[in-house]
């Protein structure tokens, strides 16, 4: 994905009409956000089940009190 982006990025740097410059951007912006988005949900699928178990915790420890 890295790879594509470098290359849409030089191909962005190579053009000079507006339009096609535009699209370029666009496509560069949607695939960073595209590797953020994937970025954030491998972070909650790993914290979830910790999150989780801490909440789980916590409960038995209140309803013990």
């Amino acid at each position: 994905m890295f790879r594509e982006i470098e290359a849409l990025q030089a191909k962005l740097n190579e053009t000079e009409d507006e339009d096609e410059q535009r699209a370029l951007e666009e496509d560069v912006t949607g695939k960073i956000l595209w590797l953020s988005w994937c970025g954030i949900c491998a972070e909650v699928d790993e914290l979830l089940p910790m999150v989780v178990d801490y909440l789980r915790k916590e409960a038995n420890m209140s309803d013990h009190a």
